[in-house]
């Protein structure tokens, strides 16, 4: 035995010794464990290297070399056993979607959002090959090869190009070989860095999905697909398992199916040689089939159909029925291709069904843990494809009835059992809403040593300037002070509101932050109210008011307005159960006994008085119990400020109606004849869009998305657990 074949019949046990090194430095290092990410990415996309190459080799060269007759032969062989595998696959999902609650009502709804249809012919009619190769479009890619395979058999001459593609096909098989031998490196690698960046808190939020995925895909590969086997093969369950055990643990520890092509395919080929399958298309039936079923055989992926239930459910967006049948069809045709296309099948299902752009990278990060079950159930897939397909085609199998009806009670009752115990503990599992915006705070780079005081408004009146003090203007005045004011209202949820621990937060609170930081001044932050607003601006209480403030030709006329930073549509805050009826004004003014609450803002009181002239309107000093009065149908805000009120609160949806108005124009309010301030702030606003900061504000505060994990300071998992280190307070 040569020392490379040595080490390849050792390597399953380096690379579960390796996952347990890097499972360890993983545990330990926490966050530190990140430097070894592009190891573990390298070695992942170096084994993506051959897939598209394999696949097309394969199938050209296999269905080429076959005659007609042979290969009408072995798709009658397999159609049946394909349709099998995808049905065992989808009742399995199906019994366990019942685990996951239906979705609560939606918290927002945007009536003059135009509604997205299916557009599955890109992906699975080849018309550009070269493209769907670089967009990876697996299912296109399979369908150009089987097609050009089949016409193939008729060409003649065809010898000299069969024997290129064989060569191509027997390249890629070596080049595997040679990347797998680095898969103790590899698997270190993606060990360490996911076990060192994993968030408990976020997985006991998400464990619903995880604890159900895991033990569906790991029923289905080690009882389900294993069990059917043995009951159509002289196997038994144990000996299925047994004989793919490389081929699992090689594609487990690398999380990569393609990774177990080659044991797979030895696996088979044992399996033929001792029920004395000999024959000269052997070999070509069989690395055919295997190649058919890598893409149409990535029985993880379908999956996904889990994930967008659950992600309906966390994001709080219904799916009608009509969506929920065609649902399954929909995630077999994107589902088909390698495990990296299910992140695109899901990027298209969460636009087709108008989920949130956020589920994608939901569905990425979830990955970390839920693609061991999917690389598993993937590769027992092959398995059983293979395996069934050779035997089906020479005529080996033999139909057990009893092992099949054993299969068949045991799996419903594991897999019912799962779902009512699933479903049962969910409401133990504390859930955080997809805009969770009352746990939300203050960056820690924007609070981290800037001195912040609170005024209150005590009705004495501004000590008088001095009359140098009245040459300087506002801007400078602010700078020879050392103090920056801002004038805020904390009834204005996502731009200035109090979070569930009493701070003061919000966007335009983060801007003010930024502001004295940019200015090298203090921060003070002055309360007012709005009726008092204008006057308290031209008596010199704060130097700006900042809270989601509308721009309107009045404030245009009596005070300094900087460039609008944000702009938001009106919209109505109403009962879920009642949404439909305010998607449209006529809708709207067809209601009888309207009652109509109303901010009582300066602004919005005269919009609601011209919009809802038939109802009865009830002005509210702001809208934090607006809950507790149910008589009211409907409250008029602004999208924003209406979405961030809806998404707290479970029974009520912010409603755009499709022709309500038009946007408001959201900037910073100052007092009369401070033209420098103004300009400052105009520039200033327009850095903070070059730099970034906008965009970070505006996903943080009005999109509900928190900072990215790498943004904050992270422990150790470990150390979290131990608690060896302590999260850093946020001022």
């Amino acid at each position: 035995m040569t020392a490379e074949s040595s080490y390849s019949a050792r390597l399953p046990a380096w690379v579960l010794l390796s996952a347990v090194l890097g499972i360890a430095a993983g545990a330990l290092l926490g966050d530190s464990a990140s430097f070894l990410q592009p190891i573990g990415t390298g070695y992942v996309l170096m084994m993506e290297i051959v897939v598209f190459p394999y696949i097309i080799c394969t199938l050209l060269h296999g269905l080429g070399s076959l005659t007609t007759s042979t290969a009408m032969r072995l798709f009658k062989s397999s159609w049946l056993i394909y349709l099998g595998v995808w049905g065992i696959t989808f009742f399995i999902i199906f019994l366990l979607s019942f685990a996951i609650p239906p979705a609560p009502p939606p918290s927002f709804i945007d009536a003059n959002t135009p509604a997205k249809g299916l557009n599955l012919l890109e992906i699975l009619i080849p018309s550009n090959p070269f493209v769907d190769l670089v967009q990876n479009h697996v299912p296109a890619v399979v369908i150009f090869s089987i097609t050009f395979g089949i016409a193939i058999q008729r060409a003649s001459n065809k010898e000299a190009f069969l024997s290129v593609l064989d060569v191509m096909r027997t390249a890629s098989v070596t080049i595997w070989n040679w990347i797998v031998l680095l898969a103790p490196l590899g698997v270190f690698a993606l060990f360490a860095n996911t076990v060192g960046t994993l968030e408990p808190d976020k997985l006991l939020d998400l464990s619903l999905y995880i604890l159900t995925v895991l033990c569906g895909t790991l029923i289905l590969a080690f009882w389900v697909l294993p069990s059917f086997i043995a009951a159509l093969c002289p196997l038994t369950t144990r000996e299925v398992v047994r004989e793919l055990q490389s081929a699992l643990v090689i594609a487990v520890v690398t999380t990569l199916s393609v990774a177990a092509l080659p044991f797979v395919q030895r696996a088979v080929e044992k399996l033929a040689t001792q029920l004395e399958i000999e024959d000269k298309d052997r070999s070509e039936v069989l690395q055919t089939t295997l190649a058919v079923s890598y893409p149409l055989g990535q029985l993880g992926n379908y999956f996904i159909w889990l994930f967008i239930l659950f992600a309906a459910f966390y994001y709080r967006v219904p799916i009608n029925l009509t969506d929920q049948i065609a649902l399954p069809i929909v995630v077999l045709l994107s589902g088909i291709g390698s495990p990296s296309s299910s992140i695109d099948a899901v990027a298209f299902l969460a636009s087709w069904l108008d989920l949130p752009t956020a589920s994608t990278n939901l569905y990425v990060e979830l990955m970390t843990v839920t693609r061991y079950g999917q690389v598993v159930a993937s590769v027992m897939g092959f398995a059983f494809i293979c395996i069934l397909v050779t035997l089906n085609f020479y005529g080996k199998l033999h139909f057990r009835p009893k092992k099949m009806a054993q299969s068949v009670v045991v799996s419903c009752v594991v897999l019912v059992a799962v779902t009512v115990i699933g479903r049962n503990i969910q409401i133990h599992i504390p859930y955080n809403p997809s805009a969770p915006y009352m746990s939300f705070t203050l960056p820690t780079e924007l609070t981290q040593g800037l001195k912040v005081a609170m005024g209150e408004l005590d009705g004495t009146p501004p000590a008088k300037e001095s009359e140098k003090e009245e040459k300087l203007s506002r801007l400078d005045r602010i700078r020879a002070s050392g103090e920056l004011r801002v004038g805020f209202n904390a009834n204005v949820i996502p731009f200035s509101y109090r979070n569930a621990n009493n701070d003061l937060v919000g966007f335009d609170i983060a801007y003010a932050y930024q502001l004295a930081r940019d200015l090298n001044v203090n921060l003070r932050l002055v309360p007012f109210q709005w009726q008092d607003m204008v006057a308290d601006l031209g008596e010199d209480r704060f130097d700006l008011a900042a809270s989601g403030i509308y721009v309107t030709e009045k404030r245009l006329r009596e005070l300094d307005v900087s460039a609008p930073y944000y702009r938001s549509p009106l919209a109505l805050i109403v009962h879920a159960d009642k949404a439909e009826k305010f998607l449209s004004r006529s809708s709207i003014e067809a209601q009888e006994n309207l009652k109509v609450a109303v901010f009582d803002d300066p602004v919005l009181l005269p919009i609601a008085k011209g919009l809802f002239k038939g109802a009865n309107l009830t002005v509210l000093s702001n809208y934090s119990n607006l809950a507790d009065l149910p008589d009211i149908d409907a409250a008029i805000w602004t999208l924003e400020q209406a979405k961030a009120w809806a998404a707290t609160r479970q029974n009520y949806t912010a409603v755009v109606p499709g022709d309500l108005g038009g946007e408001m124009l959201i900037a910073y309010l100052l007092p009369k004849g401070a033209p420098e301030l103004r300009q400052f702030l105009n520039y200033w606003l327009q850095l903070q869009q070059v730099n970034g900061f906008h965009d970070r504000m505006v996903a943080l505060w009005l999109e509900g998305k928190p900072d990215a994990p790498s943004k904050k300071e992270q422990s150790s998992f470990m150390g979290h657990l131990l608690g060896w280190e302590k999260d850093t307070p946020q001022i």
